[in-house]
């Protein structure tokens, strides 16, 4: 008799307990709604209202198309830092439309240049890769056949004066002519 007691309240202990393990997710819920409950009070608390549902007013194309107007209006307004496309469309254009075009945004001595360039010149650096035009703009070797420097025809400054002082200048020559004698002593033949 007492083993069946015994049973039964070890029966009784079990369920309590799987009803216990089950409930708990739910117990966290009412005590973390008990601690909210005076904050929401106090500071508001609107995060208890449903989400309204989202309609879209434009369809896929419509956004392709707002894409492609907005691809186009960009391109008719490119703004070009660097001068390169700028010298492309000078160097694409017919020789009766080149005195129409604007490129006062390059340097003045790119201009120059270019407005003295021969159509055989002018092909060439349309040709060029935009690194090639963009060492053209800035007067740097740029390896393109047939193509002049930029600033290479500057006139030199007529008063040359060195940095250097007179003495200064007169004991740097003297340090160089010692300093080759102590070479020249000391060369293996």
């Amino acid at each position: 008799m007492f083993a069946r007691i015994a049973a039964a309240i070890a029966r009784a202990i079990a369920s309590l307990g799987k009803d216990f393990w089950n409930s708990l997710p739910k117990i966290g819920k009412t005590l973390d709604d008990v601690i909210r409950w005076p904050f929401s009070v106090l500071f508001g608390g609107g995060g208890s209202a449903p989400i309204a549902h989202y309609e879209p007013t434009m369809s896929r194309a419509d956004v392709v198309e707002g894409f492609k107007a907005a691809r186009q209006a960009a391109a008719v307004h490119a703004f070009d830092p660097s001068g390169i496309e700028t010298v492309r469309k000078f160097c694409s254009a017919p020789k009766h439309l080149r005195d129409d075009m604007d490129i006062s945004a390059l340097p003045s001595d790119v201009r120059a240049l270019l407005l003295t360039m021969s159509d055989d010149e002018l092909f060439a650096l349309r040709n060029a890769s935009p690194g090639q035009i963009k060492k053209f703009l800035d007067g740097k070797r740029h390896q393109i056949d047939g193509v002049p420097l930029v600033g290479v025809h500057k006139p030199l400054p007529t008063k040359l004066q060195s940095p250097r002082s007179e003495l200064d200048h007169r004991l740097w020559a003297v340090q160089a002519r010692l300093q080759k004698a102590v070479e020249n002593r000391f060369k293996v033949v």
